[in-house]
């Protein structure tokens, strides 16, 4: 994993692929953010931890966090902590937002669709826990 985690690293530390006027100027990374290697990963919950972050830095804004969360099971502990944040600062848009495990995680199905779903009399499909 290591391996995998360094190769973006070192594409992302690559002052050729920044965007923005500091690299149209020929400066270095616009922001502080420093970006090394990783020498060794020494436990598997290490490796995790660094892989977590690093999809977290390079798919920032491309819609992948929330399956990230969802499927690494830290979507209540993630997503709540941050509307309450949210809300700390006055952002009243994350008002009322939860994340209810083994709920969120899915979407409901439409009843419309559950009832064309019919075998025998009975629908084949069943609706999403929680809805």
């Amino acid at each position: 994993a290591m391996a995998y985690v360094n190769r973006v690293r070192t594409r992302a530390s690559n002052p050729a692929g920044f965007v923005g006027p500091a690299n149209n100027a020929g400066d270095a990374s616009p922001t502080n953010y420093k970006i090394g290697l990783y020498t060794s990963f020494p436990d598997a919950t290490y490796a995790m931890t660094a892989i977590r972050m690093e999809r977290k830095l390079e798919l920032a804004m491309e819609g992948h966090r929330f399956y990230d969360l969802t499927r690494w099971g830290t979507g209540a502990t993630e997503l709540n902590a941050y509307a309450k944040s949210e809300l700390k600062q006055g952002y009243s848009t994350m008002a009322g937002a939860v994340y209810t495990k083994g709920k969120s995680e899915y979407l409901p199905l439409p009843q419309n669709q559950i009832d064309k779903m019919q075998k025998d009399g009975k629908s084949v499909l069943t609706q999403n826990p929680g809805y």
